[in-house]
């Protein structure tokens, strides 16, 4: 990680390296995967309301919602939501889950 020219190859191939062994592991098991896109707000969005933040700063360790004066470590707050995307996605038939990824909406039956 000191070459800087490597550091971005080598942390990326980390994480390639982790999540293709969870995609192992979870067929070897019968387990279900579920990734959620790599920009998914779960930081700066309230797991109360749904409403997003603008912009919040890493040192900002507390999310305050001002929209309902939700008050949650951030950590956590991003975790919360992150589990209703997960199940979001889960429950979701193919058709929404393939909008959710391009953010499209989805197209209705009949």
């Amino acid at each position: 990680m000191a070459n800087h020219k490597l550091a971005a190859a080598v942390a990326d191939m980390g994480f390639y390296e982790f999540r293709r062994q969870l995609e192992y592991k979870c067929e070897l098991y019968g387990s279900e995967l579920i990734i959620i896109d790599r920009w998914f707000p779960s930081s700066k969005t309230c797991s109360r309301c749904g409403a997003v933040k603008e912009s919040l700063l890493l040192s900002e360790r507390v999310f305050n919602c001002e929209h309902c004066n939700f008050s949650c470590e951030r950590d956590l707050n991003a975790a919360l939501n992150l589990v209703m995307a997960g199940s979001l996605l889960r429950n979701a038939s193919a058709n929404v889950r393939d909008s959710l990824w391009t953010g499209q909406a989805p197209t209705l039956p009949g």
